[in-house]
């Protein structure tokens, strides 16, 4: 029925922690202000900012059906509230959000929330994606009859396209990162021999 469509309840994934990881380097959190990130990175976090705004309404209208399941996304909205702090239209929301409980566990915002909302949007994509695929499967078109099932799929939209334009930005902000191994954050593995960054390996020989 309705209810049981309306818990959001889907598969949970382990792994996924580890796969991120796998790809982003954990030491890569990104500090100063949009403005000077490369022209592209500036143009994908401005279309993030819709995202954004759709994570909030969506969040909202879930809210009202289940305040617990509702959580993962409004949390997501705030991580990207705090991300685009600089931003004319998100500034008088993250200002509010700043004087709260919430804003004192977020920082200061800015680009160092760009690597957790990255992280944070790709996990949330990818469960309400398989939650999506086992409700489908079940009620087929007939699930567009419960809003709770119009609300996820709008969640999931918004959730996907931050994790992919946000990854963009993410992408130009690696080079830049100062890490223990050098610019690129790396470092070789404890016991085995690094590469220097024109590919020779490191070591006698």
């Amino acid at each position: 029925g309705c209810s049981s469509l309306a818990r959001r309840q889907g598969p949970v994934c382990p792994p996924l922690p580890f796969a991120f990881g796998m790809v982003i380097p954990i030491s890569a959190t990104a500090n100063g202000s949009i403005e000077s990130l490369p022209e592209d990175a500036r143009n994908a976090l401005g279309k993030v900012k819709y995202c954004v705004f759709g994570l909030w309404a969506f969040g909202m209208l879930a809210f009202f059906l289940n305040p617990i399941s509702a959580l993962s996304t409004v949390l997501l909205a705030i991580f990207g509230t705090f991300l685009l702090s600089e931003d004319p239209q998100m500034v008088a929301c993250y200002n509010c959000l700043r004087q709260s409980l919430v804003g004192q566990c977020c920082g200061a915002g800015g680009l160092s929330m760009l690597t957790p909302f990255v992280l944070f949007s790709g996990v949330n994509a990818v469960v309400d994606g398989l939650q999506l695929v086992q409700v489908f499967s079940m009620a087929g078109s007939a699930a567009f009859q419960y809003p709770a099932v119009v609300i996820l799929l709008g969640t999931w939209v918004c959730e996907t396209l931050s994790a992919v334009l946000s990854w963009r930005a993410l992408k130009a902000v690696i080079p830049t990162i100062p890490g223990p191994g050098g610019p690129d954050g790396y470092q070789p593995l404890s016991g085995g021999s690094g590469f220097s960054s024109g590919g020779g390996a490191g070591g006698g020989g």
